[in-house]
């Protein structure tokens, strides 16, 4: 009996000892320059997390041996075999080949790749997908942070939009400084700009099937993968600019028509403001990445936002910037059963999360997205002062 414990025991002891975390950088191996958004999976497993913006990664409950495999769209694919943590792992991706001349000289090839991926994807425009997700919102006022939070959930999405979603935790500080800007639903915006990738309902001022003619359309290069080139393809808009309209920049496999990646600068965004005028109309720009390994269509995995906003209030100039980052770091069909909060403009991001009790231990720790240094700071300050759960800084 004795000796069965200890066996058992021992198991335990090298099932834990396997169970690892791996955190790490990736860099370009030229540049060593930190690349972000790059997507991070252990091979066979749904365990994956993208870079944030100074390339840092972490990956939990890693079993080894593991192979790691890295991918970004203008890097190389590397696979990496693990037999164990290694601390402050450094990992280096080679760009790919860049081609700017394209191999055949027509004018139109831009446009074709476009149309071409669009309409594969409207094939599967109102299947429905569901998956696990993470949102985090940092605001900064006038270069300095002012306000973050973050919200886990389930997501129900498909090509066009996002459905629905139902908040499982959430936290949120804010600091108090005698002034203060909020967004309350600057999740709807990044989840609505995650619709503007196939939707049709606006003809002329974004992308679309029934808008093409609307926008001036050229590859700018081609970037060389093993499997297929990859084509670059920027949709500017030559309407009037006074009007909301976005530009495009499309990464679209010139073999499958998958889009991998999605660039938008967006213009004049309509946005109500109480208590402070605009002096330029309000800048976003966006990045989504997509995963079309193992599925007919590309998935979205990640889009980050960056919404840049130039106020007077009370006579006093304001720059708020309000980055935002939406990951969805697992896909579950399962999650299908659930009822889901449908999605609109009314709904209040702070309202969702003082809806759910705070629980610090969930965020010690957590290993989903590592924040930037920026982020860090701001959350370890917060923490230090008890903020989070509080609603405001005390």
């Amino acid at each position: 009996m004795r000796n069965c414990l200890l066996t058992i025991l021992l198991l335990l002891v090298i099932t834990l000892a396997k169970a690892q975390t791996i955190q790490g950088k990736l860099v370009d191996e030229v540049t060593g320059e930190a690349i972000p958004l790059v997507s991070i999976g252990v091979m066979g497993t749904n365990n994956t997390t993208v870079t944030n913006d100074a390339g840092e990664f972490i990956l939990k409950n890693v079993s080894f041996p593991a192979k790691i495999k890295y991918s970004h769209v203008s890097y190389l694919i590397l696979e990496q075999e693990l037999n164990e943590t290694i601390s402050g792992l450094v990992v280096k991706l080679k760009p790919a080949a860049i081609n700017l001349k394209p191999i055949v000289v027509d004018p139109y090839r831009g446009l074709k790749l476009v149309k071409a991926a669009l309409e594969k994807a409207s094939k599967f425009s109102q299947q429905n997908f569901y998956g696990n997700a993470f949102y985090r919102q940092l605001t900064t006022l006038n270069g300095k942070p002012s306000q973050i939070y973050e919200l886990f959930y389930d997501l129900e999405f498909n090509l066009t939009k996002v459905k629905g979603w139902i908040a499982k935790q959430s936290r949120f500080a804010e600091s108090n400084e005698g002034i203060s800007f909020s967004m309350s639903n600057q999740s709807y915006l990044t989840f609505s700009l995650a619709g503007y990738l196939f939707e049709d309902k606006k003809a002329g001022k974004t992308v679309t099937l029934k808008s093409l003619n609307d926008f001036e359309i050229s590859i700018d290069k081609y970037i060389e993968q093993k499997d297929q080139d990859i084509a670059v393809v920027s949709c500017k808009y030559k309407g009037n600019k006074k009007q909301f309209y976005i530009n495009s920049t499309y990464y679209i496999g010139v073999e499958d028509f998958k889009i991998y990646r999605l660039e938008n600068n967006i213009f004049n965004l309509p946005i109500k403001l109480s208590g402070s005028s605009a002096k330029i109309p309000p800048i976003v720009t966006t990045i989504a990445t997509f995963n079309g390994e193992k599925t007919p269509i590309p998935l979205m995995e990640n889009i980050s936002t960056k919404l840049y906003l130039h106020l007077v209030a009370g006579g006093r100039a304001l720059t708020p910037v309000i980055s935002s980052m939406l990951t969805i770091y697992q896909f579950d069909k399962t999650l299908n059963t659930q009822k889901f909060t449908e999605l609109t403009k009314n709904v209040k991001d702070k309202a969702i999360i003082e809806s759910i009790t705070y629980n610090p231990n969930f965020w010690k720790d957590n290993p989903i997205v590592k924040q930037t240094t920026l982020e860090e700071a701001f959350i370890k300050m917060m923490e230090s002062k008890s903020a989070f759960g509080t609603m405001i800084d005390p």
